[in-house]
């Protein structure tokens, strides 16, 4: 089986496995499995492919995130007379506003036919803060002593420097936590323009 889920975030977060769910048919071969798996995770995710014989994966994107934020699988199973088939879903919390055992219970349901939730078709994206928000460090952080240093900070706690080097960032209260070349402490201004610190000196652009 083969289910990937990715995270780089520094910001709380966590991945959320639901398995167990299992469905048996008397009738139908692989191919009719195959034809509802498809249609199941394709109703709840995207590009649903067939990565072996008789196993389906798909998944879903937060776009601010840019990395895989839901997945599920979907295996069928022959035998001698209809088949069986599994689910198994990940999801990264709080990417997606639904848990992992939510997203498998509906897939399943619309495998077989069983009631629907009022589970969201595909995750609802998370909007990208604007300005200089004390709550968050998204933007663009120019360094005020270290001439060409430019850091690009993105929702999900990680951020980039004008070179390609990446690091994570993490906001508690008004202390920010700084992994890039080690781990730095910082102080945000409470305008969430500036923070300082840690042998760092960076103004946001906003």
């Amino acid at each position: 089986m083969t289910l990937l889920l990715c995270t780089r975030s520094f910001a709380p977060a966590a991945v959320e496995l639901s398995t167990g769910i299992r469905h048996v048919s008397d009738t139908g071969g692989l191919d009719d499995c195959s034809a509802k798996a498809k249609a199941a995770l394709d109703a709840y995710l995207t590009n649903a492919t067939e990565s072996s014989s008789g196993e389906w994966l798909a998944t879903a994107q937060n776009p601010q995130a840019q990395t895989v934020t839901a997945a599920a699988t979907v295996r069928c199973y022959a035998l001698p007379k209809g088949y069986v088939v599994t689910f198994t879903c990940a999801v990264q919390i709080p990417e997606n506003p639904y848990g992992a055992d939510a997203l498998c219970l509906n897939i399943a349901h619309k495998f077989y036919g069983g009631a629907l939730s009022s589970l969201a078709a595909m995750p609802t994206p998370t909007p990208v803060p604007t300005g200089c928000s004390p709550a968050n460090l998204v933007g663009t952080w120019v360094s005020d002593d270290k001439p060409g240093l430019t850091l690009t900070a993105d929702l999900n706690g990680g951020f980039t420097d004008n070179d390609g080097v990446s690091g994570n960032w993490g906001l508690r209260g008004m202390t920010v936590t700084l992994t890039y070349y080690g781990e730095h402490t910082l102080t945000l201004s409470a305008d969430g323009k500036h923070m300082r610190g840690g042998g760092y000196n960076f103004t946001r652009k906003c």
